[in-house]
């Protein structure tokens, strides 16, 4: 008896030390940040949804200065600010920071059957990405634009009915209709727009809702826990992943009918033609000796799996959904930002609606056209400036230790950039950088800031965001119909400033506005 109480109290003395010494972590090596509780580190200050984490990081960085560290549980990060800092993260030790910040819980992007581009890493993410990057290409995004085109005009339909009566309407819940509908009919195979009737919306905006705190706290805490909480959070819906299961089952469903479609066709002497979504594109780049889910045709880990193109089923099902939930939610988020600073600056919105006149004056917008509208870039990159979306993105995980600035960065240790701060550093953009001033993107001095590394809404360097270009198309071609016809114009439920929260990523809590008619 004694025997077993003496190797219980050693084991929970080893156990607290070792928390204990991962706490202090960055108190030893000279590093400042916050010191949170012990065990779970500053885990209480960065998952709460009514303080979203990036905006509590810009208030530590005002604190701490452009480098700092804390923990959360294990799981020990780096945050930096300095431009130069964020350049060689993401571009030249690029070799040493290939992976991104994942919380445990998330799975092992080098096992995972169904890891896709955005939790993969090294010769996987560059297969992934290799075989993605077409779907995104000028070409591929030409054949999509009637697509985003009749899901704006659907959109333009609602607004025209709700705003009747002079009301003011949410934005944000409009865009988010339309930006389910774009990802559902070019991800998923929704062959029509089922706009403000789309089953699966709840369950996609449930995803970034969801405040249920224990799920990153046991990956953070207790990794070792973690893909046995994960195993039995996936086969029992109620412990958290319910709104993610129905997504995930959703989209193995629509894989598994295309596939079913696809070999119904041959065998009837069906040629197939041109790639109508993501899933068709996806499925042919789909290993032939792979007819069931879950099987995977690769060690991942291993070098050679750079030349193996072809995707196992689950793959497939695994980029449809990322891009899925990321197409919906950042597009969504960056037009409600872009409508709120139109409205609360009409001399900007005034200007922009004179170029969609003149560069967009017949009723289908074209993608050439979309080029056109140089000032419209200017206002969207102004708005990701003030608003950034990537966050999350814009983090990276040590793979081989090295050196930060002065900071010396351990293998496993995470790297966040504080985005925020970043974006609106009077240092890199001058007396006037909290300020919605989209003429700043006409001068060549700003785009070489973006070179640099001081501004980042999709990345840098080699892992930059592969749909910028899809979000961008869309954005446009939205705003350029409404701005034709209506002016934007704050009312009585507009929240000035915006009141933000989530988790994921930031939001704001509604976008209400009056569209005024400009016949």
């Amino acid at each position: 008896m004694s025997v077993i109480l003496l190797f219980s109290t050693t084991l929970l003395f080893g156990v607290l030390s070792y928390y204990l010494w991962i706490w202090i972590y960055w108190r030893r090596r000279g590093v400042p940040g916050p010191l949170g509780y012990p065990v779970v580190g500053s885990f209480l200050s960065t998952i709460e949804h009514t303080n979203p984490q990036y905006l509590q990081i810009r208030e530590w960085t005002k604190q701490y200065g452009s480098v700092y560290g804390y923990t959360e549980g294990t799981m020990k990060t780096l945050i930096v600010s300095e431009m130069d800092l964020v350049h060689q993260l993401f571009v030249t030790q690029y070799d040493n920071f290939y992976g991104r910040k994942l919380n445990p819980i998330q799975g092992d992007p080098e096992k995972d059957d169904r890891a896709n581009l955005f939790s993969a890493q090294g010769y996987r993410w560059k297969r992934l990405r290799a075989i993605a990057s077409p779907t995104f290409s000028n070409n591929s995004l030409r054949k999509i634009n009637l697509t985003v085109e009749d899901s704006a005009i659907e959109l333009l339909r609602h607004i025209e009915e709700q705003t009747a009566g002079g009301e003011q309407i949410n934005m944000l819940q409009f865009y988010q209709e339309f930006t389910m509908d774009v990802i559902g009919r070019i991800a998923m195979g929704q062959t029509d727009s089922q706009m403000f009737r789309n089953p699966l919306l709840n369950f996609v905006k449930a995803i970034f809702a969801d405040n249920r705190k224990h799920i990153p706290l046991i990956g953070g805490v207790f990794p070792v826990l973690a893909q046995i909480f994960r195993y039995f959070m996936l086969k029992f819906p109620f412990l958290g992943a319910a709104n993610f299961i129905h997504v995930h089952k959703t989209m193995v469903s629509a894989v598994h009918n295309r596939i079913t479609q696809r070999e119904e066709d041959k065998n009837n002497g069906i040629e197939a033609g041109e790639p109508q979504d993501f899933i068709d594109l996806f499925l042919d780049a789909r290993a032939e000796d792979v007819d069931h889910f879950g099987e995977s045709n690769e060690d991942f880990s291993k070098s050679s799996s750079y030349n193996n193109r072809q995707l196992t089923t689950m793959e497939v099902v695994g980029q449809c959904t990322v891009f899925l939930i990321a197409g919906f939610d950042t597009t969504a988020l960056s037009l409600s930002y872009s409508t709120f600073l139109l409205a609360t600056h009409p001399e900007i919105q005034k200007k922009l609606q004179e170029e969609v006149n003149i560069e967009c004056p017949d009723p289908v917008i074209t993608f050439d056209q979309l080029s056109k509208l140089k000032y419209m870039d200017c206002v969207i990159k102004e708005t990701l400036r003030l608003y950034p979306l990537g966050t999350l993105a814009n983090s990276r995980r040590c793979m081989r230790a090295t050196k930060l600035g002065d900071v010396e960065v351990e293998v496993g240790t995470m790297v966040q950039v504080d985005s925020w701060t970043l974006h609106t550093d009077p240092k890199i953009w001058g007396d006037d950088a909290k300020e919605f001033k989209p003429e700043r993107w006409l001068l060549p001095e700003t785009d070489k800031i973006s070179q640099k590394g001081g501004y980042i809404p999709f990345g840098l360097g080699p892992r930059q965001c592969i749909g910028m270009r899809l979000a961008n198309m869309e954005e446009k071609i939205l705003l350029s119909h409404i701005l034709r016809k209506y002016t934007f114009k704050t009312g009585k439920k507009t929240d000035i400033p915006l009141k933000l929260h989530g988790r994921a990523t930031t939001q704001p809590e509604s976008v209400w506005m009056h569209l005024e008619s400009r016949n």
